[in-house]
């Protein structure tokens, strides 16, 4: 997969460098053979000259660099250049076509600020120019605008309707392409990690299973001391956060075996409560529900309440106590919505950005599979989860799931 990227990549270079080339050879073909001449026309034939020199030296730097900066000034110095030999060559129409067409130089290069400035100046400009041309002496000069001054306004502003259509359409498959590429990854990263998680799981179970065992043995015993009984919970504990651990990899190992029933879902996330509660309770913050419509999903009762205990804990374990986390329903369109809102530490912009993607975890205990999960599982039922988050403030995740109609 490496060598084809890096195959396109090459290609793309060559492509570029072989534009370049050809709008150098061309602008100093024009130049050279311009009726314009240094002796009558010393101050445009200079303007034109550092135009094109501003425009080759930005060309060279950005195939060397690759920076965006140098491709934005690449298209700006050469916009003004079409811009310019509008008004320098009069009587010839075809300049008019290449001052319409100056959005598809952004287009090539994808870049997308570049071309909202092309686009945008054309759409003002072209019509103004236009109208002036046709309603002062120079009408006389350009004639071929001046016959016909709406129809040539029209077709201008048609020609940059089309190019913004195009450049929509290139921009729009361009990112579906990058979404498709990331979510590819992610799901070959989960499936490496099933593959290691099936191959290790049991391995591990065992012998857990034998020392939890046996340290229940001895936790039942009478013969412990106050400290001995301490060591022996800590154990316990750590066995379990450990199984929880393994349970969270063996989730993406294997896939669960899927009962899907009609569900209030008011009702499922009241049992979810009930089971957070002594624990919320422990960490000093209470769970407040408020229900706005009755709603009914098609789903999964234990990947639905998964998805629900992974948001709710993690949302309390942000806080820092004497607080509320508030979990709201409600519906929206044919989705019912879920918001679950905490007031604890919050995210970066660059940390919402992370959220879901394998091994990534903002706890210090965490495994980073737990959102991973529940993200998997809403966008199975066609759902999806979105968070809204400030730094110190606390954070909100919404899950929408299709409604379920008899």
């Amino acid at each position: 997969m490496l060598k084809n990227y890096q195959y396109y990549q090459s290609r793309r270079h060559i492509i570029l460098k072989s534009f370049m080339a050809t709008i150098s050879s061309l602008l100093l073909i024009g130049i050279s053979v311009s009726p314009i001449s240094w002796e009558h026309n010393p101050s445009i034939m200079t303007f034109q000259t550092i135009l094109i020199t501003l425009i080759i030296i930005n060309m060279l730097l950005f195939i060397k660099n690759d920076k965006s900066i140098f491709k934005t000034l690449f298209i700006i110095f050469l916009t003004i250049y079409l811009y310019a030999k509008f008004w320098t060559f009069p009587e010839t129409a075809i300049m008019l076509c290449m001052f319409a067409l100056a959005p598809l130089i952004p287009i090539f290069l994808f870049d997308k600020k570049g071309f909202y400035f092309v686009s945008s100046l054309n759409f003002l400009l072209g019509p103004i120019f236009i109208y002036f041309i046709a309603t002062t002496n120079l009408q006389y000069t350009y004639t071929y605008i001046a016959f016909d001054p709406f129809g040539n306004t029209l077709n201008f502003i048609a020609i940059q309707i089309l190019l913004l259509f195009v450049f929509l359409g290139t921009n729009n498959k361009i990112e579906t392409i990058r979404a498709f590429h990331k979510e590819l990854q992610q799901a070959k990263q989960l499936n490496s990690i099933g593959q290691l998680a099936a191959s290790i799981a049991h391995e591990i179970r065992n012998p857990l299973t034998v020392v939890k065992g046996f340290a229940q043995l001895l936790e039942q015993g009478k013969t412990l001391g106050e400290k001995e009984t301490e060591y022996v919970k800590s154990i316990l504990n750590e066995l379990d956060y450990t199984q929880i651990i393994i349970n969270d990899y063996l989730s993406l190992a294997k896939p669960q075996s899927v009962r899907i029933q009609t569900l209030d879902l008011n009702a499922e996330i009241r049992k979810v409560i009930e089971l957070l509660t002594s624990y919320a309770q422990h960490q000093n913050i209470s769970l407040n529900l408020i229900i706005n419509d009755d709603l009914t999903v098609r789903i999964d009762p234990i990947e639905l309440k998964q998805v629900l205990v992974n948001i709710i804990k993690n949302g309390i374990e942000s806080m820092e106590g004497h607080d509320v986390i508030s979990i709201e329903t409600r519906q929206k369109g044919e989705m019912a919505k879920i918001i679950i809102s905490d007031k604890g530490s919050g995210m970066t912009e660059e940390q919402l950005k992370m959220l879901g993607t394998p091994f990534y975890s903002l706890k210090d205990c965490g495994t980073g599979i737990g959102l991973t999960v529940s993200y998997n599982i809403i966008q199975k039922y066609k759902g999806e989860i979105k968070v809204e988050s400030q730094l110190g403030k606390g954070s909100t995740f919404t899950v929408y799931l299709p409604l379920h109609k008899e």
